[in-house]
C-alpha cells in the first residue's frame, strides 16, 4: 500500500480543552468529526499519552475551539509543544470560559461547541470519544485552518545562518524548528526556548549535538514531519509520536 495516500484525507485544526477540577488544559487535535445531525454529535480522537485525554475520560465533557486562518504559530506551540502534565498551560494564557465553565480559545479562532460525552470508544494508544453538542457560538466569519494550509503558510520554513549556509541543517527535537548552517553551541531555539542541545542534525554529519530522546548509539534516526519529534533506532510500523499522536507513516529518516 501507498501510505502516501493516507496525506491526502483533508483535516482541520481544533484546541481541544477540559477541566478536571480546578485544573484546565488543552492540546492541538485534527480529528472532530461530526458524526450524526439529529442528535447533533461529533467524535473526537486522542492519544491516550495526552493530559487532557484523561481529563475528558474523568469528567465526560469537553470544549472544541475552531482555529481560524488569522492564528499564528504561537498558538501551535502553546498547546500543541508541551505538556499540560508538567505546566499549566493557561498560567500565562488568557482564561476564557463557556458556560459549561470550561476553557475556549477566542484569538485566532472562528467558533467553538461545548460537549458531553456519551460514548467512549478504546483504539488502543487512543481513545474515541462521542459526544452530544450541548452549545457553540460563532466568533468570527474568517476562514477555518485546514492543516495544508498550515503547512504552507504558518508554519515557520527553515531558517538560514546568518553567515551564510555550510550546507547543514538541523531540527528542534522539541517543536521541530530547523536551522541551516552551522549550530553554534549556545544557540537557543526561537520557537521553544531549548538549547542546542536539544537539535539534530538531519544530514547525518558527524558532529550531531547529543540528544536524550533515545539511546546516543542508534544508527536510525526519524523525524516526526507534524511536530519534529526525533525518534532514535528502528522505527516500528506501528509506533505513535508521544508528542502528537500521529503514526509511523507520518516520519521520516534523517540522513
Amino acid at each position: 500500500m501507498d501510505m502516501k495516500s493516507m496525506n491526502k484525507i483533508s483535516y482541520g485544526l481544533y484546541v481541544l480543552t477540559a477541566r478536571c477540577g480546578n485544573q484546565f488544559n488543552g492540546c492541538i487535535i485534527n480529528t472532530l468529526a461530526q458524526v450524526t445531525t439529529s442528535p447533533n454529535r461529533v467524535s473526537v480522537t486522542v492519544n491516550k499519552g495526552n493530559f487532557t485525554e484523561y481529563m475528558i475520560r474523568t469528567s465526560g465533557r469537553f470544549n472544541v475551539s475552531m482555529i481560524d486562518e488569522s492564528a499564528d504559530f504561537s498558538l501551535f506551540t502553546h498547546f500543541g509543544f508541551q505538556s499540560g502534565r508538567w505546566g499549566n498551560k493557561f498560567y500565562d494564557y488568557a482564561l476564557k470560559k463557556a458556560e459549561n465553565g470550561l476553557p475556549i480559545i477566542e484569538k485566532g479562532t472562528c467558533a467553538y461547541i461545548s460537549c458531553e460525552v456519551v460514548q467512549t470508544v478504546d483504539l488502543g494508544t487512543h481513545t474515541m470519544f462521542i459526544a452530544d453538542v450541548a452549545d457553540g457560538e460563532v466568533i468570527s466569519d474568517k476562514a477555518p485552518m485546514t492543516y495544508a494550509y498550515y503547512h504552507a503558510n504558518v508554519k515557520p520554513k527553515p531558517a538560514a545562518a546568518s553567515g551564510g549556509s555550510t550546507g547543514e541543517r538541523w531540527v528542534c527535537n522539541i517543536c521541530g524548528y530547523i536551522y541551516e548552517g552551522h549550530l553554534p553551541d549556545d544557540f537557543v531555539c526561537p520557537l521553544c526556548k531549548h538549547g542546542a542541545a536539544d537539535f539534530t542534525r538531519m544530514d547525518g554529519g558527524a558532529e550531531e549535538k547529543p540528544s536524550d530522546t533515545a539511546s546516543a548509539d542508534a544508527d536510525e534516526k526519524w523525524v516526526c514531519e507534524v511536530c519534529g519529534y526525533v525518534y532514535e533506532g528502528a522505527l516500528p510500523e506501528d509506533y505513535v509520536c508521544p508528542v502528537c499522536g500521529v503514526g509511523a507513516d507520518q516520519f521520516r529518516r534523517l540522513g
